[in-house]
């Protein structure tokens, strides 16, 4: 037990005095986030070691600690005895014993970690495609899988269900998801280090528990390495962990829950470590709903995760930290009770109540909430739909996503607008990370079946200063009078004023960037740029908003795409 502290001291030490040397280095050989226009508005260069100081902390303390505990255990029981002895800890039993699959799985934790490094360090350093990443995960899941990293079967309320092949499949899946999801969090100054921290040490809780020693140090030792990480990490953050720290965060920490849970072959085992990772999980299952019911790729750019809601909220970067090791604390609280009473209701139930806090109290997921309302009652009423030769009818709906300005006049206006034109659909879409604004809205005439062979669509896209915050997206029936390009060449027009509008910073009430971050904070100026916006702001914006003509003969673009 006292090698499991030593160890957590020494990563963290180790960290607290390697970063600042590796930061040196990484700004000789350009290993460093650039601030640009779109997402990484940090004022300057930030050297991503992060990853690495975790890394070379994992393959130097671990060793060593497994060595010194092999050796000394006489010497570290006595110490134990002495310093803790007011522990209820048995120390005698608390020792570092190597198991037969420990010399298979321990190399195997290795290789796939220094695969998942040196991937993380080509995409920080170049910047690869996403499929090769994936890749790279992928074969690094392999690695795992090839060394032991799997399970045969779960045992639920008396019944025993064999995953044979399926195991493979499970593990792939739980390890990708693993580490996508904390590389998603990390957009924020210390949020993926306080997770994995808390992660960290209720594996380490778990594996103490079941006298895994050897899983404890390996735990605690990521715990020490990214607490001397968040020295430099913390708000305003002087390094970054990167591609590297966030994906190797979710690699160790998926193979250390199947080593010390989910070979156990029970419900409990099960939950436990989907409760330890659940904030993570949810926030990326949230980000899938929330883009795929926008119709954006799942891999569009927004400003919607948890550490952008809240601090969206008007919460500083510091509490924002606090209210998410806050909610990772509670889930992981929930797993680590679920192993240690055997009873699977405590994960469930530290799962369903973070996400009632994060809901209810308007932190987290209010928007993919009322996303999925619309798609379900959208769904339900068209079974209840009937032909009839009266008046169409027409559904509309609307979602502000995100941010604080008021789309909705804008939005009234293209309604306004599909109705002179007699337009089947209209949808307004608008994401500008940058501004931390995101606003979807359809509208949808249901006289018109979906497929009509005589429906054409359109696809305009919003663009300010080079930079593509949104689109307009119109379904038109080829049956009317009115022409296609008519229609088009009206739209344009506006459009093309709209995007204007945003352009002129100086005159709008636009979001100004003011916190240099992977995962910026940004503060509202008013018109005159000396103050919080206002609500005149707002209004003063708007009006500069051109109102839709009907008239389509209004000069536009010289050309456009249909």
């Amino acid at each position: 037990m006292i090698v499991v502290i030593l160890s957590f001291v020494s990563a963290a030490l180790f960290a607290l005095v390697g970063i600042p040397i590796l930061a040196i280095l990484a700004r000789k050989i350009g290993l460093v986030d650039h601030p640009d226009d779109k997402r990484k508005l940090h004022a300057d260069s930030i050297p991503m070691v992060g990853g690495i100081a975790v890394f070379l902390s994992l393959v130097l303390i671990v060793p060593l600690a497994i060595v010194a505990g092999l050796h000394y255990q006489p010497f570290f029981v006595s110490l134990g005895n002495d310093l803790l002895g007011w522990l209820p800890i048995d120390f005698e039993r608390r020792v570092i014993r190597l198991h037969p699959e420990d010399f298979n799985q321990l190399p195997g934790l290795l290789i796939g970690s220094t695969i998942l490094v040196i991937v993380g360090i080509l995409d920080d350093r170049f910047g690869i495609r996403g499929r090769q990443k994936l890749l790279g995960q992928i074969i690094a899941a392999t690695v795992l899988i090839v060394f032991g990293y799997h399970f045969d079967k779960i045992i639920i309320a008396g019944m025993t269900i064999n995953f044979d092949v399926f195991s493979v499949l499970f593990v792939y899946a739980w390890v990708l998801a693993a580490i996508n999801s904390v590389n998603l969090l990390d957009g924020a100054d210390g949020v993926a280090g306080t997770i994995g921290i808390v992660m960290s040490l209720a594996i380490s809780v778990m594996a103490v528990y079941q006298g895994m020693m050897v899983t404890a140090i390996i735990a605690v030792s990521m715990a020490g390495a990214l607490l001397g990480f968040l020295r430099y990490n913390f708000p305003p953050a002087k390094v970054y962990l990167g591609d590297t720290g966030s994906m190797l965060i979710g690699f160790v920490l998926s193979a250390l829950a199947i080593r010390c849970t989910f070979k156990q072959h029970s419900a409990y085992a099960f939950f436990a470590p989907v409760a330890l990772l659940a904030i993570p999980f949810i926030d990326t299952g949230a980000a899938i709903i929330r883009r795929r019911l926008t119709g954006r790729s799942i891999f569009a750019v927004d400003r919607g995760h948890l550490h952008h809601t809240l601090m969206k909220r008007g919460y500083s970067p510091q509490v924002s930290l606090l209210w998410v090791a806050l909610l990772c604390t509670t889930t992981a609280a929930g797993g680590v009770l679920s192993l240690l009473y055997r009873q699977s209701e405590y994960a469930l139930v530290s799962i369903f109540i973070v996400v009632v806090v994060m809901i209810g109290c308007r932190i987290f997921g209010l928007a993919e909430y009322q996303l999925i309302s619309r798609k379900a009652s959208t769904v339900a009423r068209s079974f209840f739909r009937f032909a009839s030769g009266e008046a169409p009818d027409v559904r509309q709906s609307s979602v502000h996503v995100q941010g604080s300005r008021d789309w909705q006049e804008i939005w009234s206006q293209f309604c306004h607008f599909a109705d002179l034109h007699g337009l089947v659909e209209i949808t307004l879409d608008l994401n500008a990370p940058w501004l931390h604004e995101s606003f979807h809205a359809t509208r949808r005439r249901s006289d018109v079946p979906r497929g009509d062979n005589h429906e054409w669509y359109s696809q305009i896209p919003l663009i300010s200063e080079g930079r593509l915050f949104g689109r307009i997206e119109i379904y038109g029936s080829g049956k009317d009078d009115e022409s296609h390009r008519e229609i088009i060449k009206s739209i344009l027009a506006v459009t093309a004023e709209i995007e204007s509008s945003l352009s002129e910073p100086t005159r709008d009430p636009v979001y100004q960037a003011v916190q240099t971050d992977e995962g910026d904070v940004l503060e509202p100026e008013g018109l005159d740029g000396t103050g919080p916006i206002t609500t005149e702001d707002q209004k003063a914006g708007l009006d500069r908003i051109p109102q839709l003509d009907s008239d389509p003969d209004i000069p536009g673009p010289a050309a456009g795409t249909t």
